[in-house]
């Protein structure tokens, strides 16, 4: 008699933490917002569909990569992608506007990733991003279009993080995620020159 077969292990739960991406997406003060054009169209009796499109590097979800803010920094196409898979903890980030490193969750500290839920509404100082460095994070992610406030036009938390081998997410959708551990996978293309990229981003459990 032949044994029963093994049942298959359940499926993950995936949560996608991606903003969709259209012309209706805002992006950031100043940026390129999203726009496609079709080169071919079906309906116009092409046998295929083909579409072309521009849009800033840095509007939705996105990586930031360490040439965004350091001259000589690498690009996004050449960073290493480890710090973009692996074990991450959701954080809630209570307040609004700044957070200083004297009020960041215990919970953020010491963990390889971190991706903070606020709502949008909080931000981190860059003593804040330094501690965080230190205390052996490898990638901050938030739910703010920025981990800098809007009025910082140096953007010191992306230097402080950047400089320091950090890796960076901005603008997830964590709003259907509860704080606690989960696996992230939230890779940026390989462009060759940019200083960001577009990430499909997920969580799975």
């Amino acid at each position: 008699m032949e044994p029963a077969p093994e049942a298959a292990p359940p499926a993950p739960k995936v949560w996608d933490i991606s903003r969709p991406i259209g012309e209706s997406t805002r992006a950031w003060p100043g940026d390129v917002p999203f726009t496609w054009r079709a080169m071919a169209s079906m309906t116009d009796g092409a046998p295929f569909e083909s579409t072309a499109f521009t849009m800033s590097a840095h509007l939705g979800t996105h990586a930031d990569a360490p040439s965004h803010v350091l001259a000589g920094g690498a690009a996004i196409g050449e960073v290493p992608l480890s710090a973009y898979i692996g074990e991450a903890r959701v954080v809630h980030l209570g307040g609004r506007g700044e957070i200083g490193p004297d009020v960041l969750p215990r919970t953020s500290l010491g963990r390889g990733r971190v991706l903070f839920k606020s709502g949008g509404r909080a931000f981190l100082s860059p003593l804040a991003a330094v501690r965080l460095a230190e205390s052996g994070v490898i990638l901050v992610g938030t739910d703010a279009p920025s981990i800098d406030p809007a009025d910082a036009e140096d953007l010191p938390a992306h230097r402080a993080l950047l400089s320091r081998g950090v890796a960076l997410l901005e603008g997830l959708d964590l709003s259907a995620v509860e704080p606690g551990d989960y696996r992230l996978c939230a890779l940026p293309l390989r462009f060759e020159d940019l200083d960001a990229s577009p990430v499909r981003a997920i969580l799975t459990r």
